[in-house]
């Protein structure tokens, strides 16, 4: 027996039976039926700790598989959030961009449109009612002969297109009452509803917004059908919401969305209502 080796619980437990049947030397069969009792008993009691030792292996293992996903799985939330802000940056410089850009292609079309109005103050004769260049002007409404009457001056585009020359070089008191003029002389042509959204910008540009605001609901209310109308309901959120009242300013936006689909004012719209943290679908 000294060169035997015994492995596993199950063999340790038959070596210690048969060394108590060596020592003993004759034992009765109830004692060995006994004695096999109690070997079964630590058989089942050594299965029941290698099951839990199993189980308990299992469990750290299923740990370390978890453990190792969550960090995957955080690791690749803060590379999103990481390209997300990227992204955002981004956009956030193309608009810009593109805002300039517009605001740049406005100067210029209203240039224009000045030059366009001097053009044709200067071939109608209209230059000799004009300042002189260089002579200082102020911000009272220039007078304006009603319409029709001898030597009564400038003609509706004439006066419009004055009205927005100001506007164009930020003598937005001179542009608010030059097109405010325009509108009670002429309230039914195709530049009246124009008109009423140029005073709306004025009052905008100088951070009037309550005052830009009802601009912009009178072109809403009187000229429904407007070019403007998708401009002016843009303009009024974006007031709104420098005046800091949020939820009607994500009302007017997505009113833009819902009414003009497809409009340069509604993807703006969108754009701004993502600012928000505001869906704009």
């Amino acid at each position: 027996m000294s060169g035997l080796r015994v492995r596993g619980p199950r063999a340790a437990a038959l070596a210690l039976l048969g060394a108590l049947v060596i020592s003993v030397g004759c034992v009765s069969s109830d004692d060995i039926q006994g004695l096999h009792r109690q070997m079964n008993d630590i058989e089942r009691q050594i299965q029941a700790v290698e099951t839990k030792s199993s189980s308990k292996e299992e469990v750290q293992k299923l740990n370390a598989s978890v453990a190792q996903q969550t960090n995957q799985l955080l690791k690749s939330n803060a590379d999103t959030g990481v390209k997300l802000d990227e992204l955002s940056r981004q956009i956030e410089a193309l608009q810009a961009k593109l805002d300039d850009t517009n605001r740049r292609l406005a100067e210029l079309s209203q240039q224009i449109a000045a030059t366009q109005g001097d053009l044709s103050r200067l071939g109608t004769g209209a230059a000799a009612t004009a300042p002189s260049v260089g002579a200082p002007r102020t911000n009272a409404a220039r007078p304006v002969p009603p319409a029709g009457a001898p030597g009564a001056g400038p003609s509706p585009q004439q006066l419009y297109d004055t009205a927005y020359g100001d506007f164009t070089k930020g003598r937005y008191e001179l542009s608010i009452a030059g097109f405010q003029d325009y509108i009670d002389r002429y309230p039914s042509t195709d530049l009246s509803d124009n008109a009423q959204y140029w005073i709306g910008e004025s009052h905008f540009s100088e951070r009037k917004f309550d005052d830009a605001i009802k601009d912009f609901d009178a072109l809403l209310k009187r000229w429904p059908q407007s070019d403007k109308a998708a401009a002016a309901l843009l303009k009024k959120g974006l007031a709104l919401q420098e005046l800091n009242r949020r939820p009607e300013a994500v009302v007017a936006l997505q009113y833009v969305i819902h009414e003009y689909p497809g409009s340069d004012e509604a993807r703006l719209a969108k754009q701004r209502l993502a600012s928000l943290g505001v869906d704009g679908h």
